[in-house]
């Protein structure tokens, strides 16, 4: 944690930033080990401060590694005015602030306090997301082993897929194996859908849609540990899976392979976007318009993205998804996902369990 704040500061003082203010709870998870909520880091060249709601006080005091923790909220001060005292007090005068996670009404209330104490707010772009982007080798073993229990509840609840059974009652079973597995929460709000509905990339599971033969079954799911979390999507047929259906799911799985083995390091995100694209729209099957992939940590879309519109490089250490799928309304949707680590000489899928078309 020592380094990543040693990277941070250098990165600040590139930026002629005195200070950072940080709102994002996984950025805060990240540099000090806090695992609370409703609290906030300021992070100046030589000193570190955890500004915590009082309901949080005594587990930032045993959780943070190096910050020293101030109180905020009534009885004590707002955390505006605790804001503004920190900054006069470290002669601050230029503090970045998270411009994709501030809200307007706290950033009016800090910006018009530290003022009066000489100081401004200033935009930054994502700091600590650039650095969290490349994973340490304790990072990557929590994440391989949260995608190892997801592989196990997913394999352990194939038994309990019949007729009638509804898309939630599926979901509230993946999710309970994956928290008796090992898991400390899901990695995100399950997504299992039956039928026609998997047409829609993100969707609610619904007990009122009940699995018929010939149903396509997708499920998008992930187990966290640790904080750190996995992204698994599998697709399955309900029954005998027609012409259609077979011919389309395999030109996903032949687009995901493909795209899959374009992860290494300098890999362009652009270019393996467009090699699952290609092959999907050859097959004459609707593809995709989300990015291929997106990176995965202490949060589920983190840096970096990988889409058609913008050229990002891969490095060793990376954690990335990959995870083509066609669409089409009312009649259904298939996505093949995996997560996957960027190695030195090319990478290694984090997540097993079986991609060839399943029929249940």
């Amino acid at each position: 944690m020592i380094d990543r704040l040693r990277e941070l500061r250098k990165i600040m003082e590139l930026q002629d930033l005195d200070a950072l203010f940080i709102t994002n709870p996984a950025n805060q998870r990240y540099l000090e080990g806090f695992t609370g909520g409703d609290c906030f880091m300021l992070v100046t060249a030589k000193r570190n401060f955890l500004i915590a709601d009082n309901r949080y006080t005594e587990m930032a005091q045993a959780e943070c590694r190096s910050a020293e923790v101030v109180p905020h909220r009534a009885p004590n001060p707002p955390l505006h005015d605790v804001a503004a005292r920190l900054a006069g007090d470290n002669g601050l005068r230029r503090i970045g602030f998270e411009k994709n996670r501030l809200a307007w009404s706290l950033y009016d209330d800090i910006a018009h306090a530290i003022a009066g104490a000489g100081a401004e707010l200033v935009p930054a772009s994502p700091l600590v997301e650039g650095i969290r982007a490349k994973k340490s080798s304790k990072e990557a073993e929590a994440i391989e082993a949260a995608c190892g229990i997801a592989d196990r509840a997913l394999e352990d609840v194939l038994s309990i897929i019949k007729e009638g059974i509804s898309e939630l009652d599926l979901k509230i079973e993946l999710d309970y194996r994956m928290r008796t597995g090992g898991a400390e929460d899901t990695a995100f709000d399950t997504m299992v859908l039956f039928g026609a509905r998997p047409s829609q990339p993100h969707a609610n599971s619904r007990r009122d849609v009940r699995l018929k033969p010939g149903d396509f079954i997708l499920i998008d799911f992930g187990a966290r540990l640790d904080g750190y979390r996995s992204d698994t999507t599998r697709t399955f047929v309900f029954g005998h899976a027609d012409e259609e259906q077979k011919r389309a799911y395999n030109a996903v799985l032949r687009s995901q392979e493909a795209s899959l083995g374009a992860v290494s390091p300098g890999g362009n995100g652009r270019d393996i976007n467009d090699i699952a694209l290609g092959i999907i729209k050859s097959e004459g099957f609707p593809a995709f318009e989300y990015g291929i992939g997106h990176g995965v940590g202490l949060e589920i879309h983190e840096e970096p993205f990988m889409r058609q519109n913008e050229d990002i490089f891969l490095e060793a250490g990376m954690v990335v998804t990959v995870e083509p799928g066609s669409y089409k309304p009312g009649w259904g949707g298939i996505r093949i996902e995996d997560t996957v680590l960027v190695t030195p000489d090319g990478h290694k899928t984090l997540t097993h369990f079986p991609k060839g078309l399943m029929e249940l």
